[in-house]
């Protein structure tokens, strides 16, 4: 993400090649966040896909990533948040907080 923040966008695509090249769908949930960061939805939401097919472990941080935060309105990413079945933040209220 750093290359791509710099300007560099050869290096940071050839970094990413790399971990590709290496990893495979293994890093899925690190290539949305790489491309939502990058600002490219289209491929973000593509990996979302394949990272909630292989049921990746990392999608318990969705709802709270702020990597994430590009693509929240997006409704792909939206039909995955209810797929997860994530409590609502809104639906959050301090009566709802255990009281010791």
């Amino acid at each position: 993400m750093v290359y791509e923040k710099l300007g560099r966008r050869a290096d940071a695509e050839a970094v990413l090649a790399k971990f590709n090249g290496a990893l495979g769908d293994a890093f899925a949930y690190e290539y949305v966040e790489i491309y939502a960061q990058w600002g490219n939805s289209s491929k973000a939401l593509d990996w979302l896909d394949t990272a909630l097919r292989l049921r990746d472990g990392h999608l318990v941080q969705l709802q709270a990533d702020p990597l994430m935060d590009p693509l929240r309105k997006e409704p792909r990413f939206q039909a995955v948040m209810r797929e997860l079945k994530f409590p609502q933040r809104a639906a959050m209220r301090c009566r709802d907080v255990v009281r010791v």
